[in-house]
Order: structure tokens, then sequence, then C-alpha cells
């Protein structure tokens, strides 16, 4: 299946290259200029089948420097067909032509070639977008009994807890349902792949490329921001990740909540057990010092024993109710919906321009490049200038003698 193509891309490299194509002498432009500018548009159609911008660049990549240079040797050409090419030189540096001049011809040529590629590749590269969610996290905590209860909570300090949540944001378990949901496989493929659906983990891979994580310093809130070529595209995916990242944290912990009442209906288990032994210790004892019977003084020394064992078990049945109230706390916690350790400061939104490729940027670099090539350029060929000049001279000096 052939891949729609961009009219308006194609048609401005196209109209690119024919202007670039003044780079040639007159004669030769109206020789070969139209069949030149034919292949061009017909290899520009194939590189956009092949692969949309990237090929486009490729193409551009090859073209630019066979342009330069065929165009240099043409105008050599131009000069005197019948000349050799010591000749050509001498005429194209001929003593009229200073060597200042030489230098800001070709500075002028090389700069406006060199800035021209980088605005061309700059044009040619495919926009993409950013959208930027915000989380609060907070680490789990453990409470007295081994539950995940934040009302009893102690603050620890874990200095690998930011490090930590960037995994397991990129990890599979999170990204794994973000594909799924957006169903990324099938949109990418067909998108990417010729219409083909990508297995789960080239997406993954491209997904990831695409991912950037940030933190805000000194806070423990992070920032989630995705890049794509839609706009809402890259909103969805950024706001999926922390959907799924949420889910992830919410149900650790409401699974250590789970293992905590766990434990506490364990020990609430072990601690009837201890009672009801306690409580029959205790009648074994007031049988003993017929306590209630009348047959012994309370006060006693020797029912000292019986006392002592009565204020245990009324501090265990105490205890127990604790442990009771306790469990049940925690069983309306986990069915009472929280905020839990993740809160959603901000939802990404969709951009509104892209940012990517930095077109300034992009341009600014292709001026200091050009101007630093234009000028060793320029440089080596006024020394060229220079030294024909010299011997045109030593040689007019020579036979004039």
């Amino acid at each position: 299946m052939s891949l729609p193509i961009d009219n308006k891309t194609l048609l401005r490299s196209q109209k690119t290259y024919k202007w670039l194509l003044v780079a040639y002498p007159k004669s030769h432009r109206e020789e070969y200029g139209p069949a030149m500018s034919q292949v061009f548009r017909d290899q520009c159609r194939d590189a956009w089948r092949e692969a949309r911008h990237w090929g486009l660049i490729r193409l551009w990549l090859r073209v630019l420097p066979d342009l330069i240079q065929s165009s240099i040797v043409e105008r050599f050409s131009a000069l005197n067909e019948r000349k050799s090419m010591f000749d050509k030189m001498a005429a194209l540096f001929r003593p009229r032509l200073a060597p200042l001049f030489t230098f800001l011809a070709v500075f002028v040529t090389v700069l406006v070639l060199v800035l021209t590629a980088s605005v061309v590749i700059t044009f040619l590269l495919p926009e993409s977008y950013a959208s930027t969610a915000r989380l609060k996290v907070e680490p789990e905590q453990e409470n007295l009994f081994g539950g995940a209860s934040p009302s009893e909570t102690a603050p620890t300090y874990d200095p690998y807890f930011i490090q930590t949540t960037f995994e397991i944001i990129q990890d599979p378990i999170v990204l794994s349902k973000v594909i799924n949901q957006l169903n990324l496989n099938g949109d990418w493929g067909k998108r990417y792949n010729g219409g083909v659906p990508l297995d789960t983990a080239t997406t993954m891979k491209m997904l990831k490329q695409r991912l950037s994580l940030d933190t805000i310093r000194n806070t423990r809130l992070i920032e989630i921001t995705v890049y794509s070529e839609d706009k809402n595209e890259a909103a969805q995916i950024a706001n999926a990740i922390v959907q799924s990242y949420r889910d992830y944290r919410v149900q650790v912990h409401n699974e250590a909540t789970a293992r905590g009442i766990q434990m506490l209906q364990n020990q609430y288990q072990q601690d009837e057990t201890s009672i009801r032994q306690a409580q029959a210790d205790l009648e074994s004892l007031r049988q003993q010092f017929k306590i209630g019977s009348g047959m012994t003084d309370p006060q006693s020394p020797q029912a000292q024993p019986y006392w002592d064992k009565k204020r245990e078990l009324e501090q265990r049945l105490e205890f127990h109710k604790l442990l009771a109230t306790k469990i049940e706390a925690e069983k309306i916690d986990v069915q009472i919906p929280t905020l839990g350790p993740v809160e959603v400061v901000r939802l990404a939104q969709p951009g509104n321009w892209p940012v990517r490729p930095n077109k300034p940027l992009n341009i600014t670099l292709g001026a200091i490049v050009g101007i630093f090539l234009a000028s060793v350029a320029g440089a080596i060929s006024a020394l060229i200038a220079f030294l024909v000049g010299e011997r045109n001279r030593n040689t007019t000096a020579a036979t004039g003698r």
C-alpha cells in the first residue's frame, strides 16, 4: 500500500532545487535544467514513498554535495572549453580578479549553499509537539502493624525514590497498559510500518524514545513529557501514562493494605486463643484460692497471683478490642476511594506549536558552520588566486626577456 504524498513538502523541495540550479552556467541550465529537475522530482517521490521526511533528507544529503561539485566544474568549463585545466584556473583567477574578490565570491557562494542546506533540512524534518503532565508522588509508608495506611505513617527518606519512580514509569508494567489502551501497535504500524501492526516490544522502544521524565527541584513533583507529530496524540499518551502509573501505585497501596489487614486478623485470632487460655487459668486460680466463696480473704497475700492474672487478662481484652476496631477501620479505608500516593497536579494538554525541530537554533548553527566553511574555502581560493597570479607574472616576465 503506497503512502499518501505530501504535495506541499515535495513542491517545496522541488522549488528549492530549481532555485539552486542557478549555480550552473546559463547554457548548462538551458540544455540540462529541465531534465535535471524532472530526475530530482522523480527521486523526491521515490524517497517520500520509501521513508517520508527522512527519505527526503537523505536525498538532499546526496544531492547537495554533487550539485556543489558539478556546478563548480561546469563554471570552470564554461570559461574556455579549449584550455587545459591549469589554463582554466588561470583564466578564472586572472590578474584583474584580485585575491580579495575571489575570497568574497567563494565565501558568499559557500555560505549561501550551506545556509540553504540547513534551511531545507530543517523544514523537511518532521515536526514534533510536546505535552507535559505533572504528578506529585509520595513513597509508600508502613504503619505500626505492617499495613500501608496514610493516617499512621512515619516520615522516612529514600534517596533513590525518584530514580525508582522513573524506572517504574518506563517499565512494561506501566507502558504496556498504555500501548494496549491507545492501540499504539496498530496506529503506529499504519504510520511507520506500511500498515502492518508493530509488535509490543518495538512500540515500547519507540514510546520510550518519545518519553522524557524530569523533576521539579527540591520537590516530589514529576513531569512526564511526550513528543509526537500529532499534538493530540502527545497529550493522550502523557495522560495515559499518568493514569497507568497511578493505577499501579494504587494497586500496590491496596495490596500492602490488604497484607496489613491480614496480619492484624492473624494477630487477632492468636490473641483470642491466648485470651481463652488466660481465662481458663484465671478460673483455675479462682477455684484454687476459693475467691468469691467467702472462704478466702480477697486481700490475702496468698490470693495475689489471682489478681495479677486478672489484671493481665483485662489488659489483653482491652488490646483485643482496640485491635478489632483497628481492623474494621482499615477495612473501611480500603473501600473509600482516595488519592493514594500519587496526585495528578496537572493533566497534559495539546501543544499550540511544535517544539522540534528548533528552527531558529538549527538555522543559527547552519549559519555558524557555513561561515566557518566559507572562510576556509575562501582562504584557500584566495591563496590559489595569489599563487596563479604570481606564476603568470613570472611567466610573462620570463617571456618578455
